[in-house]
């Protein structure tokens, strides 16, 4: 081959090159580029110390320490997001444990709820009946034959159904409750009130109206009346007293809060969940279909996610915004100013704050809890701090004051809960606290009411008296049952927890 190549081949690659070069010189990087798009190569963050690039390429542990802040950061979402969820779960596991069979057995609480039973938030006032129904098999028929007052709510703790004296066909009549799935395409018996759902487990609640005088009785009418099992297969309805019973009902607040959603997820349609929680979750492994099995890295982002999502959780409740405080000038405040679906009016916003504070220290969700209904119904104040925005202390002695002519047509109730269970506070006293309905309860010269809130009784207050426990803190909840209009526009309100020195 020759070492020499032609004229005309020389001339061409001269040609080529110049070519190439002007093309080179009319691509010149010329953008005017902002620096806010461009990334450096050596970052400091406050919460992932050095990141490293190249040329805008993370570097390997900085791309390992971003993708562990992100999985932490959605399993903290998953978790806050997922409270109502988990606590649906802990509630009906929680029955479960104690021989309760969905579409079969219901629960009530005869002799009243104590601090044995770790329930959110109960009280010792009213009987509570309970159970479960499950459509995944097919419809179930739920009997009512007395008045009552209840809900139903689905695994994603979301309102389903009214039951009792506030669903328009029975008004405490009663009647047969006929539950559904939107994928039934069998027969909707007549005589029934259809109730349709998109999810299979529910959990129902109700109270039965009664008064101390015929709760006995009225009791003994539920039971003779009130049947739950599948249709087209009615069997005998089995009844279970859980008063006093040791169990757990409330979900957990470490990693295990991920299998007790999971455990839902799995079970439940997806139609029945929001779909961008879902799909944070199977960002975390969690997905419907397949199993849950996190890998040695994935469970230290969970149990990291699970210690900052608590501490999220109880601040909402323990250090509440002014946002959902009651009054202008007290401590008093609900998560409910939203109504029960946790929308802003103005904006059609979901408070995610006080949906998740909601469900950490409440059960049941139904709009009959944000119905304005003036002498009937039931409402709720709640307090963690004193006057001074102190935390309630069990140690200490505090006085709470309410104003002469209660605005109930029925009474007012003041329980007390365990902070970290937020269940009732296990005293010697049963009830956990006192309400309008106590005959030892006396007023003041001036018709107000002073309720005495410490450790051991004041002399001379015993009947006015709510033992709190040294070194324990706690909270409370001070209802009204029948409210009136001046609970309604504020005219009436209790004082702040005053610390007795």
């Amino acid at each position: 081959m020759s070492m020499f190549k032609s004229p005309k081949k020389v001339l061409f690659t001269a040609m080529f090159a110049v070519s190439s070069m002007s093309m080179a010189h009319a691509a010149t990087y010329e953008a005017k580029v902002p620096d806010s798009i461009i990334t450096p190569n050596k970052v400091e963050s406050k919460y992932l110390g050095a990141m490293n690039y190249t040329d805008g390429a993370p570097s390997l542990s900085t791309h390992e320490k971003a993708r562990d802040f992100v999985d932490t950061a959605d399993a903290v979402r998953v978790f806050l997001s997922g409270i109502p969820v988990a606590s649906i779960y802990g509630l009906l596991q929680g029955h479960v444990s104690i021989g309760m069979e969905p579409n079969r057995t219901i629960g009530i609480s005869e002799g009243l709820l104590n601090a044995k039973s770790i329930w959110l938030t109960a009280n010792t006032t009213t009987p509570y009946v309970s159970g479960e129904v499950d459509v995944k098999g097919g419809p179930v028929v739920l009997e009512v034959g007395s008045p009552i007052l209840g809900l139903v709510d689905n695994a994603a703790f979301k309102f389903v159904s009214r039951v009792g004296v506030t669903h328009p066909q029975d008004k405490g009549k009663g009647g047969k409750y006929f539950f559904y799935h939107s994928s039934y395409k069998g027969e909707l018996p007549k005589g029934y009130i259809h109730v349709k759902t998109e999810g299979y487990r529910h959990w129902l609640l109700f109270r039965i109206i009664t008064t101390p005088k015929t709760m006995k009785a009225d009791v003994q009418t539920l039971k003779d009346t009130m049947k739950l099992y599948s249709y087209g297969k009615e069997e005998r309805t089995n009844f279970v007293d859980f008063s006093g019973v040791q169990y757990n009902t409330v979900h957990a607040m470490d990693e295990s809060f991920y299998d007790e959603v999971n455990a839902l997820i799995q079970h439940e349609p997806s139609a029945v969940f929001d779909q961008e929680w879902l799909s944070l979750a199977k960002r975390l492994g969690i997905e419907k279909g397949k199993p849950f099995k996190p890998d040695t890295r994935m469970q230290g982002i969970l149990e990291e996610a699970s210690k900052i999502a608590t501490a999220d959780a109880r601040s909402y409740y323990f250090h509440p915004d002014e946002s959902v405080t009651t009054y202008d000038d007290r401590k008093w405040f609900t998560p409910l100013v939203n109504g029960h679906l946790f929308i802003d009016n103005e904006h059609g916003v979901v408070n995610a704050n006080d949906r998740a504070m909601f469900h950490f220290m409440a059960t049941g969700i139904t709009p009959d809890m944000v119905t304005k209904t003036v002498g009937a119904g039931s409402d709720y104040r709640l307090a963690t701090r004193d006057v001074e925005n102190n935390l309630l202390d069990g140690s200490k002695y505090y006085t709470v004051t309410l104003p002469a002519d209660a605005p109930v047509t029925k009474f007012w109730s003041f329980m007390v809960y365990d902070n970290q269970t937020r269940s009732m506070l296990e005293t010697d006293q049963v009830s956990s606290g006192i309400d309008g309905l106590n005959k030892s309860v006396k007023k003041n010269a001036d018709g107000t009411i002073t309720i005495h809130f410490a450790p051991k009784a004041p002399k001379g207050a015993e009947g006015n008296w709510v033992q709190t426990i040294e070194g324990k803190g706690y909270n409370v909840i001070f209802r009204v049952y029948g409210p009136t209009e001046t609970w309604f526009d504020k005219s009436w309100k209790p004082s702040d927890f005053h610390l007795v020195k």
